[in-house]
């Protein structure tokens, strides 16, 4: 069955990927495919041919539905950018997400461009700034009017678009009965952990229902660097260490055969109508129950077909789950459960209680399977990933069995105050590890998502299962195997030779932007954040970073300023400068928290911290920069682009965000009224190196270096050919992230030196 489930993902995957083929081209790839399974057929190879057949047929099938999808009127006005009226259902609780509010809705009609449009379609909403806070408090379930932007998805996106809110009218139907029901039993949850202490009353929810919308961006970077980001939404695992617990109390009370399958088949109904009936709720239960089976109901070779009959129902529903980075995360951890959950248990068992070696056994062996596809999407591994997780795993069950029970008692909040209490501090060790966790001095490693750097997480992952089949034998083996991770924790592994002596570092963070200017000290000036906490951070410790004084964040694009609520909040720094125009609701709320002032760069001013000196060349704000920062697009914010120069000692570092030929046009006029000298020894490539350059500004630089800050494989084509032929015209030598890692740069007398992280030692 696995060749059949694989063939049937690769196939959805293909077919939902956005490509359009010439008509002639699918007739002949789909008569020559059926051709192959004839011949299959006739040479008596009735499995190649179901095989063939079957990705024939899914690939077919999930073609036309992305073709009709992506050539619906709905994706006409989304191609064109048009505004107007859209009547949704909302179809989940909107939930907070880097700087905006992200919802997903099912489009009923359009109006704009002077027509009309019925079509019920898959949409994304975004909204930032106070029409985020309108959308969080929307109800699941219910049909409103709004005016927005609509917006062209990624190709192999599911929304056929994307809508920026502009503005929400009234409800124009409440939601049904089962959504009433869902709705009130998740509020109850919430009000029901209300009293508790604050971290407590994030998790829970975040934890039982998948509700994150109490999750600070701190508490998500601690989650994040102890692989257990998982907790914080609807998946198998969960399910599964949930539904351990309430067999045992099942088979404690001395029941057996049906009354365990009716019980677990309770657990998971009732899982479905509280975390809501979307797409990753179903795939986390069909998943669960499959790992279920592997380590408690069931055994055997029935589990893997099990595994793959899941997979393949789920894929013919909806195609566009083969592109989902959840489910691929969530069948990887099945798999591992499957394969190697039973494995562990029957170890674990030899000196410990059933119901301890499930819930240890579980999150090991989801762990070890998932961590390529993680280290794939992160750059990290988790040192402490495996340790948390195995420690984690026996307070997940309660918690979630403690949090259902406080949701299904909604109706009387008195009594759901009791559950709802007891979950938190079952949940409280959770909290614990992670904090912990990720304060440790290695607490993850970077490591490049390479194929070579994923094979070899693969293979790692397998040898430790492997040798922890036999250590976990014993008692003794399980507190080495402790102790073996406490100890990598402890130890920081910095590349040879990295990053010597520094004066500035150009963070590999994927793509986006993150510059430290070295204060000494063990303080830095830090210009932009990344797109997410882990690489920034983890390239800062590699840095021995202990404090930042001074944070700039050059405009307020994802990739950016993805990774500043959490240096915020571990950082704590006296002083966050920004660009002008109003500040975003998350940096005042994280601001207020931390105590740290934030305000808008002055042209021309002079700021001084330790070795480093930062003065700004200019800060404008073209016409619809607000707008473009709440839709994440457009060059106008790209243009508003703080832009100066940063010194560390002698060297000189011009910085220009994202500006493009207009900002970087009125960063050269700025500069020469207010007197401020844009000439560097580095020249960071503004955006990215993209091929969008003002050659004037180049010169202006008379830079000996060219640094490109951008993603491995991106698909913007960052840096471009074009600024780099550009760069090496006035004479710079250029470096990049994307290949060479981060890069550490200094002046020597009147030569530069550079090291990077991906060629130190």
């Amino acid at each position: 069955m696995a060749p059949l489930a694989l063939a049937t993902w690769g196939a959805a995957w293909l077919g939902s990927s956005g490509w359009r083929p010439e008509r002639e081209a699918v007739i002949a790839a789909f008569v020559g495919l059926l051709l192959l399974a004839v011949v299959a057929v006739r040479g008596r190879r009735a499995w190649t041919a179901m095989i063939i057949a079957t990705f024939t047929v899914t690939l077919l099938m999930s073609g036309v539905q992305s073709w009709q999808r992506h050539a619906s009127p709905v994706a006409e006005l989304a191609a064109d950018g048009a505004i107007g009226t859209v009547r949704l259902k909302l179809l989940a609780e909107a939930q907070p997400a880097e700087g905006v509010v992200i919802g997903h809705a099912e489009l009923i009609w359009a109006e704009a461009r002077q027509k009309r449009v019925e079509s019920k379609v898959p949409v994304v909403i975004l909204a930032s700034g106070a029409v985020s806070q309108e959308l969080l408090g929307l109800t699941a379930g219910g049909t409103y009017e709004v005016r927005a932007r609509l917006r062209a998805p990624e190709p192999d996106d599911a929304a056929v678009a994307v809508l920026s809110l502009r503005e929400i009218g009234s409800e124009v139907t409440g939601p049904g009965i089962v959504d009433r029901a869902v709705n009130a039993m998740r509020q109850g949850l919430r009000d029901a952990v209300a009293h508790s202490p604050p971290r407590q009353r994030a998790l829970v929810p975040s934890l039982v229902v998948g509700d994150t919308s109490a999750v600070d961006a701190a508490m998500r970077d601690q989650f994040q660097v102890t692989a257990l980001t998982h907790l914080m939404a609807v998946s198998g695992a969960n399910l599964t260490l949930m539904l351990s617990v309430v067999l045992a109390a099942v088979r404690g009370l001395g029941l057996r055969g049906w009354s365990v399958r009716v019980a677990a088949l309770g657990g998971v109904v009732a899982f479905v109508l509280i975390c809501g009936q979307e797409p990753s709720v179903y795939r986390a239960a069909a998943m669960g129950l499959v790992a279920l089976a592997a380590i408690g109901v069931g055994a055997g070779r029935r589990t893997i077909r099990s595994l793959c009959v899941a997979v393949l129902i789920l894929v013919w529903l909806d195609p566009w789950m083969a592109r989902s980075i959840g489910f691929a995360l969530s069948a990887s951890a099945c798999a591992g459960i499957v394969l190697l959950g039973p494995l562990f248990v029957a170890a674990i068992s030899r000196w410990a209680p059933r119901w301890a070696a499930e819930a240890l056994a579980v999150p090991l062996a989801a762990q070890l399977a998932t961590q390529p596809i993680i280290t794939a999407l992160s750059d990290q591994v988790s040192v402490v990933g495996v340790l948390t997780n195995v420690l984690a795993g026996p307070f997940v069950g309660p918690t979630t069995v403690l949090g259902f029970a406080a949701a299904l008692l909604c109706p009387l909040p008195w009594l759901a105050a009791g559950p709802g209490w007891l979950a938190g501090w079952c949940a409280q060790p959770i909290l614990w590890l992670a904090e912990f966790g990720s304060a440790l001095p290695t607490a993850s490693w970077t490591w490049k998502g390479s194929a070579l750097g994923v094979a070899l997480i693969t293979l790692g992952s397998a040898a430790l299962a492997v040798v922890l089949l036999r250590a976990l034998r014993h008692r003794w083996g399980g507190v080495g195997f402790i102790s073996l991770f406490v100890a990598l924790a402890l130890v920081r592994p910095v590349p040879l030779g990295w990053p010597g002596e520094w004066q500035a570092v150009f963070c590999d963070v994927g793509q986006g932007d993150a510059t430290v200017l070295n204060a000494r000290g063990g303080a830095a000036v830090v210009i932009d954040a990344g797109p997410e906490p882990p690489a920034t951070v983890s390239c800062l410790e590699s840095l021995q970073v202990e404090a930042i004084p001074l944070l700039i964040l050059t405009h307020y694009h994802a990739d950016h300023v993805g990774g500043a609520e959490a240096l915020i909040a571990r950082y704590r720094p006296s002083l966050v400068l920004v660009r002008s125009g109003p500040h975003p609701p998350w940096l005042e709320d994280i601001a207020r928290e931390t105590g740290t002032e934030v305000r808008s760069a002055t042209p021309g001013e002079v700021l001084e911290v330790g070795d480093v000196t930062w003065r700004t060349a200019s800060v404008w704000e073209p016409a619809g920069a607000a707008v473009a920062e709440a839709e994440g697009e457009g060059s106008a914010e790209n243009d508003a682009s703080v832009v100066g120069v940063g010194s560390s000692g002698s060297l000189r570092v011009l910085l220009a965000g994202d500006a493009e030929p207009a900002g970087q046009g009125v960063a050269l006029r700025a500069a020469a009224q207010l007197g401020v000298d844009l000439e560097a020894h580095v020249l960071k490539l503004p955006h990215h190196g993209s091929s969008r350059q003002e050659p004037r500004f180049f010169a202006a630089s008379g830079a000996a270096l060219a640094v490109a800050s951008a993603g491995e494989g991106n698909s913007y084509g960052h840096p471009s050919v074009s600024a780099m032929d550009l760069a090496r015209s006035h004479g710079m030598e250029i470096v990049r992230t994307d290949t060479q890692g981060s890069i550490a740069v200094a002046l020597v007398g009147e030569k530069l030196t550079i090291r990077t992280a991906a060629g130190a030692g």
